[in-house]
């Protein structure tokens, strides 16, 4: 084997010991091989540098002694289970539990002479204590709560509604509209209690991580600044501050603008947030004025508890807005200069320390948005509730963003997440989001992914993880590269689920995972084994080739009775058609519009496959109809969905009010309202309307009543 040769085999070699599977299969069947220019760009970003023969040697040496030797700052285990030990590992170990009690016992050796210890049949994270050394213990339930335990019901039967935080509308307060342009968490705790009474027990929300404060036309909540905190612009001051503070705060509005703006169809988040923005200044200059001592008490534990990472995002926010480029243009971090693109650097404590009123404003902010977002939560639960509200946990932050540059260290640098080619996309997909770092999720004992599950459960009492594959693979693709030129990355799936199934034990919560698109093989039993809810959507629950009446009949619609059992039932998603935008069409006729069609697609074959499906659904929910009705049968599709055996239903309020667009068209971002769309009538004026009843019964049909 000549060098070249030999350095492709051990290029190949640590690949496959870093995760990376540079061998994959395509969406037509076809063998595909990662160039070995991406291995490199990715073992580099694992802090494995693979340039050349040495590299390549010293970072497999740096992984077999990780694997063999060390004791990790973190060791996962489930109650009752094995917790594998370095090799070295003997003698007698300590736990002390988070309880306090303490369990004294010796190392034993497997068959193959593994050392390890038996976890304790208590969760939590425990301090073991060995010869060679302390770590953490995490011990997790074999499961995460199921829906059963968190209601108490044998056979729960839940149901919830499904909102865009942004898109809710209230009933004016006065003469000044109690929202200010886009809903915020005190229109979400009046649809909490709305929905409560309904029935509800369960409120998804869409996700409310922290955003831009300097940018706020960026309004995608799945491409957040960090998973840590919460938008700003969400907070409802008068749930914490109190309605005077509130109306002082408003004293120089005027009504006739904020009315105009609260009117609109679309949300022009650049003008709403410059309201709010001011708003909630002059809100923080009244707290710096004279706060009464309990709420001053309230905001230093809210710091003191968040601690270093809340100023690190409060520091990162004063100095976003402080970097304009020519033109008015924020600049991202990157373009900062090299002693503020380090969050630790003394230039950036002398920036804080100058402009510590512009930290504190960001912190103060951070502290009106988790006390009312916990309100929302309260509110719900007390009006009859069995759940409350549902996070939604994006997939990535922004490279550009707070969470990458205060912890760069948990990522993946110069890479993004997106997908491979497919027949939708066959130039392969870039979300421009970041990843962690598999490598240092291991060695800094998962604590990025620990904090992010606690920052999304703090307040509510579920989570529904974004792209749930992405804790088993994700494909990433490298600066500069073609989508297509990427690679999958293993993550440790198992550790991930033990520790989301741990978290939400803890916090007494759910776990939903977005399970859509292609699902590897056994892929839904892991989720089903660890407690984690899949989701089971309308549009794609159809028959299997051998469930059809011939072998060349089209795929009917399966019927609900037969839909997975452990999985959330929904009619549809943000990145989906509404119910009545499916049945009308309206998502052909904006990929026509603006030219979104495949190469394989054209405008008349979907269309006559559309009207196919309508006619495949209206037998489902028919067997004796005899054409599909004009109109969107809202109600009978609400049934259908309903009558599943899934121990939860989610209906979004775009189905309740009968809307016809989709919150988001993949694929775009400024040629469709994106992220913009609210509402047509208030929360109460929603539930008012008999239509909207009407569905809303049809939804409780099987299921828990008022």
């Amino acid at each position: 084997m000549n060098g070249a040769s030999a350095e492709d085999a051990a290029l190949s070699a640590l690949a496959l010991e870093a995760g990376i599977a540079e061998h994959w299969t395509d969406a037509r069947q076809q063998p595909r091989r990662v160039a070995p220019d991406t291995l490199r760009a990715l073992l580099t970003a694992l802090g494995l540098p693979a340039a050349g023969a040495q590299d390549i040697r010293d970072s497999r040496q740096r992984l077999a002694a990780q694997a063999a030797d060390a004791l990790p700052p973190l060791l996962i285990a489930r109650v009752n289970g094995k917790a594998a030990l370095p090799r070295e590992a003997g003698g007698p170990y300590r736990i002390a539990c988070e309880s306090g009690d303490v369990i004294d016992g010796d190392i034993r050796a497997g068959a193959d002479g593994q050392p390890y210890l038996v976890a304790p049949d208590e969760p939590g994270y425990h301090r073991l204590s060995l010869a060679s050394g302390d770590t953490l213990l995490a011990v997790a339930p074999q499961r995460a709560p199921s829906l059963a335990e968190l209601t108490g019901a044998g056979d729960p039967r839940c149901w919830g509604i499904g909102a865009q935080v942004y898109s809710l509308r209230q009933d004016a307060n006065g003469a000044l509209p109690r929202t200010h342009g886009f809903g915020d968490f005190a229109a979400l705790r009046e649809l909490a209690v709305a929905a409560a009474g309904q029935g509800a027990d369960m409120l998804a929300i869409s996700p409310v991580h922290a955003m831009f404060a300097a940018q706020p036309g960026r309004c995608s909540p799945y491409s957040p600044s960090s998973r840590l905190f919460l938008n700003i612009l969400y907070a409802a001051p008068a749930a914490v501050l109190g309605h005077d503070a509130m109306t002082r705060a408003l004293a120089d509005a005027d009504p006739d603008t904020l009315n105009a703006l609260d009117s609109r169809d679309l949300i022009d988040w650049p003008a709403a947030a410059e309201i709010r923005l001011r708003l909630l200044r002059a809100l923080h200059r009244q707290f710096a004025g004279g706060a009464p001592p309990a709420l001053r008490q309230r905001y230093a534990r809210f710091c003191a508890a968040q601690g270093q990472a809340l100023r690190d995002h409060a520091v990162f926010e004063a100095l976003h807005a402080a970097h304009q480029a020519p033109g008015g243009a924020v600049q991202p971090w990157p373009q900062w200069p090299a002693s503020l693109r380090d969050p630790a650097s003394a230039d950036v404590k002398r920036y804080a320390q100058a402009h510590a009123q512009e930290v504190d404003f960001h912190q103060f902010a951070q502290w009106l948005a988790a006390e009312s977002l916990a309100a929302a939560h309260a509110a719900g639960r007390e009006a009859g509730m069995r759940l409350g509200l549902l996070a939604d946990l994006a997939v990535g932050d922004s490279p550009d963003g707070s969470h990458a540059w205060s912890r760069q260290a948990d990522l993946m640098p110069r890479m993004s997440v997106g997908a491979p080619p497919d027949i939708y996309n066959p130039q392969g997909q870039n979300w421009g989001l970041t990843a962690f770092s598999p490598r240092a999720l291991q060695l800094n004992g998962y604590r990025a992914f620990i904090d992010m599950l606690r920052a999304s459960l703090a307040h509510t009492g579920g989570v529904r993880i974004d792209h749930i594959l992405g804790m088993a693979r994700l494909w990433l693709v490298p600066d500069r590269a073609s989508s297509a030129d990427g690679a999958y990355l293993r993550y440790p799936l198992d550790a991930l689920l033990a520790l989301a199934a741990l978290e939400s034990w803890r916090h007494r919560a759910c776990a939903i995972g977005e399970n859509l698109g292609t699902v590897p093989e056994g892929f839904d039993q892991r989720l089903k084994d660890n407690g984690v809810l899949g989701m089971n959507v309308l549009w794609f629950m159809r028959q299997a080739p051998d469930a059809r009446p011939g072998p060349d009949a089209p795929a009917g619609f399966t019927d609900p009775a037969r839909w997975p059992p452990d999985a959330a039932a929904m009619t549809t998603t943000h990145d989906l058609p509404t119910l009545r935008g499916w049945w009308e069409a309206r998502d052909i006729d904006w990929r026509v519009k603006l030219g979104l069609l495949g190469a394989d697609e054209d405008e008349q074959t979907l269309r006559r496959g559309r009207d196919l499906d309508r006619t495949l659904l209206a037998r489902a929910l028919d067997p004796d109809a005899a054409a599909p009705p004009r109109q969107a049968p809202l109600p009978a599709l609400l049934r259908f969905v309903s009558s599943s055996p899934c121990p939860l239903l989610l209906v979004p309020m775009e189905d309740v009010a009968g809307v016809l667009d989709q919150p988001n068209l993949p694929g775009t971002i400024d040629t469709h309202p994106n992220w913009r769309q609210r509402l047509p009538r208030s929360i109460r004026a929603t539930f008012a309307d008999p239509a909207a009843q009407a569905r809303l019964d049809a939804a409780r049909t099987g299921r828990r009543r008022p």
